[in-house]
């Protein structure tokens, strides 16, 4: 058990300086660089080193001092790492987010009308199926889904993505997903919930680059070139976040698919056609929400 608590300790440890520690010195020494030279002296490497050989200087007979100074560096990194990861968590709620209504009701209602257009395009091809190739048709519904596989019900992208997982296990099985998963996720291998573990991961990890993003962008109301760099940040992790939320998306609907009629048979239900029809999965549901 001492060995056990030993390695995670160390673990701990080094995930606490690769994800806080790390980049959060880096944001420290900048927003010193930056509080030194200012948005007019913003690239003035000269006034850099003077200010650094200053700095050495005033603490090359001061050792105390200058273990006080790396502590507090330290410590700033630190916060600066919880500040971004804290900023991260309301990035990912803005990528969620669902309501209210005077507040991302045009947002929905512009996605809405973008899909059904693209819907109704694609479906008037599918009629004229002599006139439209197969290429044609297959471009109006790709047109369709990168809206949102299904009717866009959220202000955003990514949204939708992990929404849509919902929609689609319900359309397809019938199950209620929101009850299924947590059943599900009790019979999962440990391989399928760790690539799943991952892609959550993957998602946070994106919405604190964006955090970091904000961080920088208020960095530079003293120095510009940080804001340069927060808007970088944050066009990188919208896009990771993306990429991220299209993956865990598709995790998810595999481990429905591949998995739900174990859960079927492990709950005593017969499934005389061997999978989860759309009548078995409302029958699973109703078990599941226990009348709620």
């Amino acid at each position: 058990m001492n060995a056990f608590l030993a390695e995670l300790g160390k673990k701990l440890a080094e995930r606490w300086v690769s994800l806080l520690v790390v980049p959060g010195a880096l944001f420290v020494a900048l927003a010193a660089a930056g509080s030194a030279l200012g948005h007019r002296h913003a690239l003035d490497r000269r006034l850099l080193g003077r200010a650094v050989e200053e700095l050495a200087t005033h603490y090359d007979r001061r050792p105390v001092s200058a273990v006080l100074l790396f502590v507090a560096v330290l410590a700033a990194a630190a916060v600066a790492g919880l500040l971004a990861r804290a900023l991260g968590t309301v990035v990912e709620r803005a990528w969620l987010i669902s309501g209210p209504a005077w507040l991302t009701g045009r947002l929905v209602r512009r996605r809405q009308d973008r899909w059904t257009d693209a819907a109704s395009r694609a479906a008037a091809g599918r009629s004229a199926a002599a006139e439209e190739s197969a290429a044609d048709r297959a471009a109006l519904a790709e047109e369709r889904n990168a809206i949102a596989l299904t009717r866009p019900a959220r202000a955003t992208w990514i949204g939708d993505r992990l929404r849509g997982v919902g929609v689609r296990v319900h359309a397809q099985y019938g199950l209620d997903f929101p009850f299924a998963w947590p059943r599900l996720w009790t019979l999962l291998p440990e391989a399928c919930r760790n690539d799943l573990i991952a892609a959550r991961e993957a998602l946070a990890g994106a919405a604190t680059q964006s955090g970091w993003g904000l961080l920088y962008l208020c960095l530079g109301l003293v120095w510009w070139p940080a804001a340069a760099a927060g808007a970088a940040l944050m066009l990188l992790g919208w896009r990771r976040g993306r990429e991220a939320a299209a993956n865990l998306a598709d995790l998810t609907e595999a481990t429905v698919d591949l998995y739900a009629a174990d859960l079927a048979l492990l709950l005593g239900v017969d499934l005389p056609s061997g999978h989860v029809t759309p009548a078995v999965g409302r029958q699973l549901s109703e078990r599941f929400r226990k009348g709620a």
